[in-house]
């Protein structure tokens, strides 16, 4: 009986903790949609889940001392795994429209990662707070005559939530979330507390005991995490939120819509920021006037290889790879993940024979690959409305002017002397190419664009130390430069 018993408090243990590290992965990857993925995101995201399970174990230990029965110890641990369970359920029903309030008030990321962190750190506390209660249990109802004792106890509970923890940030990124996606994941998430909470609360009616058990004692338990579970799958079937595809490495969110009068298709990691690319059926070619240019200043030098750095919709090295099918194409993206989703909801066909997809960061990529040579290079890699500012740094580019003999860019800024994001950009192009580092802006617009750039004269462009917008003054990133995180100007955006 013992043994069984034990078996049981270690199913709960584990349950919980992989539950708890599970929650954290699917709110950085929740959050990442309207506030961006990057090292300090995850770094503070990181330290709110720790903090609220270090709470937890805190309170948790005051209340086993006040539990002075093992039936007590195991019906209090029942009914914070309920609380935890129902704190996440409410939270799961809050937490895209919190999302969207915070990223509209606020344009600092840390303090909407902070947020996120609270609002699932309510939960994360309850559910570690059962763990000291469950400890207790096992004290009070198997003494040291039978060979256990309190740290033993201890010891064996920690190792074994530890142990569900490293499950819960494993399984999470690598298989539920890819497979069964966000809301699916957090509902079971959700499940395995209500089950924790219902394997506590069942245990501690059915263990001997001289102390009386009043229906009040487990009935809240029962009560609170199946109202979880109901408005978890109310909450799912009703709304049904869309969370995009998921892969291993993010999200990616595919709306139909219409070209003119053609059918047409678009693609993106962040939906209502930005549009990563637009595809149309019927003629098998991208819809915006970057990839329009793009495609043009291809044609335009008639190069034998090519390329893209950051592959998105794969709209424009699909359009060229239709139409050129002589040329030799490389597409270069850090989702691995990617031409499954194209295939299957974008493109709807087969990737072009003559592409060449390569599942890597793409400076890291042609780092290991210094040899690799192409005759046309496009950088169109984005997290949302931010470049990957790895790739634009001095060196950076430096290394893909051997690569590359024409290099072109895809930015996403406002051409004034006064936007240091944009400003750092540039300068560091000038700075590289010099001479021939030219700029194409839409209709001479000031606000919010796509900016392309190009180390020789494209289509429509003008030499970037000719413009009037471009600040000459402004100080060069390199990979030398502090800042808050390795792919995002966000910390630079005000020099």
């Amino acid at each position: 009986m013992q043994k069984k018993v034990l078996m049981i408090c270690l199913v709960i243990a584990l349950l919980e903790g992989f539950a708890g590290l599970g929650i954290e992965i699917y709110a950085i990857r929740i959050s990442a949609t309207y506030i961006g993925s990057s090292i300090s995101i995850t770094g503070v995201i990181l330290a709110m889940v720790l903090i609220a399970i270090a709470v937890g174990y805190w309170y948790g230990g005051r209340l086993s001392q006040a539990a002075r029965t093992p039936r007590r110890a195991l019906l209090q641990a029942g009914y914070v795994l309920s609380l935890s369970a129902i704190s996440h359920a409410i939270a799961c029903i809050i937490q895209l429209p919190l999302l969207a309030a915070m990223t509209s008030s606020t344009d600092s990321p840390i303090i909407a990662a902070i947020g996120v962190g609270l609002l699932f750190g309510v939960g994360l506390a309850f559910g570690s707070t059962a763990i000291p209660l469950i400890t207790q249990f096992l004290s009070l109802k198997y003494k040291n005559d039978d060979g256990v004792d309190a740290g033993k106890n201890a010891g064996t509970m920690v190792a074994i939530t530890t142990v569900g923890s490293v499950l819960g940030s494993t399984v999470t990124p690598i298989f539920l979330l890819p497979y069964i996606g966000l809301m699916s994941s957090l509902a079971l998430f959700i499940a395995s507390l209500a089950f924790s909470a219902w394997l506590c609360t069942k245990l501690a009616i059915q263990i001997e005991n001289d102390e009386p058990i009043k229906a009040s004692d487990h009935v809240t338990n029962y009560l609170l995490f199946t109202s979880a579970l109901v408005m978890t799958v109310a909450f799912i079937m009703m709304n049904r939120v869309d969370t995009g595809y998921q892969t291993a490495t993010g999200a990616w969110f595919i709306k139909d819509t219409l070209a003119g009068r053609d059918l047409a298709v678009t693609i993106t990691d962040k939906p209502g920021q930005s549009t990563s690319s637009c595809w149309v059926y019927a003629t098998q070619k991208n819809c915006h006037w970057y990839g329009e240019i793009a495609v043009e200043a291809i044609g335009q030098t008639k190069p034998e290889t090519l390329v893209f750095l950051g592959g998105a919709g794969m709209g424009t090295p699909s359009e060229v790879a239709h139409y050129n099918p002589e040329m030799a194409l490389t597409v270069i993206d850090i989702d691995k993940d990617l031409p499954k989703i194209i295939e299957k909801h974008f493109l709807k066909a087969p990737i072009a024979a003559n592409i060449e997809f390569i599942g890597d960061d793409a400076r890291g990529y042609l780092t290991r690959n210094k040899q690799a040579r192409y005759d046309f290079m496009l950088i169109d890699a984005f997290q949302g409305q931010h470049v990957a500012s790895n790739l634009y740094t001095l060196e950076a580019l430096t290394q893909f002017k051997a690569n590359s003999n024409d290099i072109m860019a895809n930015i996403i800024g406002i051409p004034r002397k006064e936007h240091g994001y944009t400003q750092t950009i540039l300068k560091n192009w000038q700075e590289v190419f010099g001479d021939t580092a030219h700029v194409l802006t839409k209709y001479g617009s000031v606000n919010l664009q796509n900016i392309m750039l190009c180390n020789f004269a494209c289509p429509g462009s003008q030499k970037l130390a000719q413009a009037e917008f471009f600040n000459a003054q402004q100080p060069v990133h390199t990979d030398d430069l502090p800042r808050l995180d390795r792919y995002y100007y966000r910390s630079i955006k005000s020099l």
